[in-house]
C-alpha cells in the first residue's frame, strides 16, 4: 500500500520549491501535459502569489493554446467544479481570470 502526503501537504512543497527557485534568481519552468492539472498548477500559483506580495513583480506564464481554449470551457462549467471553485465565483470572483498567471 503507497500512501500518498495530503493535498494541503503536497502543494506546500510545490510553492516552497517554487518560491526557492525564484528567490535564489532562478525560473521554474513546469512541463504539464494534462489539461486538469495544468488548471489546478495555475490556481494554486495564482492564490500562492496573492498571499506573497514579495512574488507580485514575478510574471506567471503558460504556453499552451489548448489550456487556453479549456479555460473557457471551465468558465462556462464553474458548476461542476470543486467547491473551492464554485465558493470563489458564488463570491464574484472568476477563477479562471487569473491575476498574476497571463498566457502567452
Amino acid at each position: 500500500v503507497q500512501l500518498h502526503d495530503s493535498q494541503e501537504v503536497r502543494e506546500r512543497r510545490f510553492t516552497s520549491a517554487v518560491h526557492a527557485i525564484i528567490k535564489r534568481g532562478g525560473r521554474c519552468l513546469i512541463p504539464v501535459f494534462a489539461l486538469g492539472r495544468s488548471q489546478e498548477l495555475l490556481l494554486i500559483l495564482d492564490a500562492y502569489w496573492r498571499e506573497h506580495p514579495e512574488l507580485h513583480s514575478v510574471p506567471i506564464y503558460y504556453a499552451s493554446g489548448v489550456a487556453k481554449k479549456c479555460m473557457r470551457i471551465y468558465q462556462t462549467y464553474i458548476n461542476m467544479m470543486n467547491e473551492q471553485v464554485r465558493d470563489m465565483h458564488a463570491h464574484g470572483r472568476n477563477p479562471w481570470d487569473f491575476e498574476y498567471v497571463k498566457s502567452l
